[in-house]
C-alpha cells in the first residue's frame, strides 16, 4: 500500500503551529495542496485528513468498528463518565438501544410543548428589549434559551430556578476543557518524540490550581443537582406518585431496564448520560441558532418567507409537533444554516487496527479527522456553495446528493441519536421568534470564526433587536 501524501520535515511543524491560528483553513488549504486523503506526521503516528466521500464511509459507516472516537473525546469523558458520546463496544451499544426509543414521536411531543413554553416566554423578553432599543449577544441568548429547554426537558420542573447554577457551571466546565485542549504541551505532543510529554500534561493538569478547583467544583455542583434529582424520581415511581402527563428524560431512564441483565440503569449511568444529553443537547443547538439568526440577518428576504410561512400554517396558534412538516422553510433554513456553519465541524476517530483507506496505507493508531465543514462547501457536491440558499433543501434536490456530503450529525450508527430533538427545537423558536422579531446586524462588528470544540463566532454575536411590524 502506498503512503499518503502530506508535509514532510520542517512543513510539519509549520502545519502544528498552524493548528492554533486558524485550523479550518489550515486543513483546507492541505486539501488543496495534497488531495483528498493528506498524511501528517504526529508525533510517534500519523492523522489523516479526508475530504473525498468513499473515505469517509469506509470511516463513519462501513469499518465504524475499526475506527473509535479519537482523542478530542479523552477531554470530555471527564466530565460526561461513560455516556454515549464517549463510550465504546458493548457499552455503547447497550446505551444506544436504551436511548433511541427517548427520542421517539409520542415523546418528543411532550417535548415539543415545554420549547413552545420557553420560546414564547424567550419573545416577551426580546419585545422587551426592542422597545428599550437594547442590543443583544444572540449567541448568549441562544445558550441561555437551549439551557432552559435541556434543563426542562431532561431534568424536569424541579430545577425552575436553577437554571442560573448550572448555567454557570457548564460555563466553567466549558472554559476549562477548551484550556486544556489549546494547551501549548498539547501541540508538543504532535512532534515527534512529542509522546513524552503527555504524562507531563496530564500531571500538571492535575495541580490544584484555582482554574482546576473551580472546575471540580462546577462538576460536584452539577453532579449533586442530578442525583439529587434521580433520588427524587426513583421515590416518586418506588411509591407510584409519579405524574405520567409530565415525563423527563431522567424519568424515562429510571423506567428504562437492560434487557441484556433485566435491570435498571444505576443511578452513574442515569448521570452519565444526563451530562451526556446537557452537552450535546445545549451548545450544539444554541451556537446552530446563533449562525441561523446572523443569516437570516444577512438575508431578510427569508425572514420574511418563515414569517409568511408560520402566519399561514398556524395563524393565531402556538407551534406544535404535528404542524412543523408544514413549516417547510424553517426546516430548509435551518439545515443550510447548519451545512455552512455545522457547530461540530469536525469529527475526529482513532484506528484501532492497520487499515487501507483509498488505497493509502494507515497504521494503527492513527487519528482520522473528517471536517464537514469543508464537505459542506464543496463544490463537487454542492452547486454554488458559499450562497446562502434554503430551497436546496427541498426534496426533489436533496434527493440528488450523495448522501455524505451532508453530515453535520455525524453519518453512520455513531450519528447523533438527538437530531430529531434538534430540529424539532430549532424550527420552534425560528417559528416563534420570526414571527414577532428580526435581529439586525451591528454595523462595528467584525464576524470571526471561532473553531473549539464547537464552531462559534469569536466574542459572541451582538446584534440588535426588533419587533416585527
Amino acid at each position: 500500500m502506498k503512503q499518503a501524501p502530506g508535509p514532510r520535515g520542517r512543513e510539519v511543524l509549520t502545519v502544528v503551529l498552524g493548528r492554533k491560528r486558524d485550523p479550518v483553513r489550515l486543513i483546507a488549504e492541505l486539501h488543496e495542496k495534497f488531495g483528498d486523503t493528506v498524511r501528517i506526521p504526529v508525533g510517534d503516528t500519523a492523522q489523516f485528513l479526508l475530504g473525498n466521500l468513499d473515505g469517509v464511509k469506509h470511516v463513519l459507516v462501513d469499518h465504524h468498528r475499526n475506527y473509535s472516537k479519537g482523542p478530542a473525546y479523552e477531554l470530555l469523558a471527564s466530565i460526561l463518565g461513560n455516556g454515549l458520546v464517549t463510550s465504546e463496544g458493548g457499552h455503547w451499544k447497550k446505551q444506544r438501544k436504551l436511548i433511541q426509543p427517548i427520542f421517539q414521536q409520542a415523546r418528543l411531543r411532550i417535548f415539543s410543548e415545554i420549547m413552545a413554553d420557553l420560546v414564547l416566554e424567550e419573545v416577551r423578553a426580546l419585545e422587551a428589549l426592542a422597545d428599550s432599543g437594547e442590543r443583544v449577544d444572540v449567541f448568549s441568548r441562544m445558550m441561555d434559551l437551549a439551557l432552559k429547554i435541556v434543563s426542562r426537558t431532561v431534568l424536569g420542573t424541579n430545577v425552575q430556578g436553577q437554571e442560573r447554577k448550572i448555567h454557570d457551571s457548564f460555563t466553567i466546565i466549558l472554559h476549562y476543557i477548551e484550556k486544556l485542549s489549546t494547551s501549548k504541551l498539547r501541540y508538543l505532543e504532535l512532534l515527534p518524540g512529542g509522546s513524552r510529554f503527555r504524562g507531563l500534561r496530564a500531571w500538571l493538569s492535575k495541580l490544584p490550581t484555582d482554574e482546576r478547583k473551580q472546575f471540580l467544583s462546577a462538576i460536584e455542583a452539577l453532579n449533586s443537582l442530578i442525583g439529587g434529582v434521580v433520588s427524587r424520581r426513583r421515590a416518586e415511581i418506588s411509591k407510584s406518585a409519579m405524574d405520567s402527563t409530565a415525563l423527563d428524560l431522567v424519568t424515562m431512564l429510571l423506567q428504562t431496564k437492560d434487557e441484556s441483565r433485566g435491570l435498571a440503569l444505576s443511578d452513574a449511568e442515569i448521570r452519565d448520560e444526563v451530562m451526556t444529553l446537557f452537552l450535546a443537547g445545549h451548545e450544539t443547538t444554541a451556537t446552530a441558532l446563533t449562525w441561523t439568526f446572523y443569516l437570516l440577518a444577512k438575508h431578510p428576504e427569508y425572514h420574511r418567507k418563515i414569517r409568511t410561512e408560520v402566519e399561514t400554517v398556524l395563524q393565531d396558534r402556538a407551534p406544535s409537533l404535528e404542524n412543523l412538516p408544514s413549516l417547510r422553510m424553517c426546516q430548509w433554513v435551518f439545515e443550510e444554516s447548519v451545512r455552512l456553519y455545522p457547530p461540530v465541524w469536525r469529527l475526529s476517530r482513532f484506528a484501532r487496527e492497520a487499515d487501507e483507506i483509498q488505497g493509502y496505507s494507515v497504521p494503527k493508531g492513527s487519528v482520522i479527522l473528517v471536517t464537514p465543514y469543508l464537505i459542506h462547501r464543496d463544490p463537487r457536491y454542492w452547486e454554488y456553495p458559499e450562497t446562502f440558499e434554503p430551497e436546496r433543501f427541498c426534496p426533489k434536490r436533496a434527493s440528488a446528493r450523495p448522501r455524505l456530503a451532508y453530515i453535520p450529525f455525524g453519518a453512520g450508527p455513531r450519528a447523533c441519536v438527538g437530531a430529531m430533538f434538534a430540529m424539532t427545537e430549532a424550527q420552534m423558536i425560528l417559528a416563534v421568534i420570526c414571527r414577532r422579531i428580526f435581529f439586525d446586524l451591528t454595523p462595528d462588528h467584525r464576524l470571526v470564526l471561532e473553531p473549539r470544540l464547537m464552531l462559534r463566532p469569536q466574542g459572541g454575536m451582538p446584534m440588535s433587536v426588533h419587533r416585527v411590524k
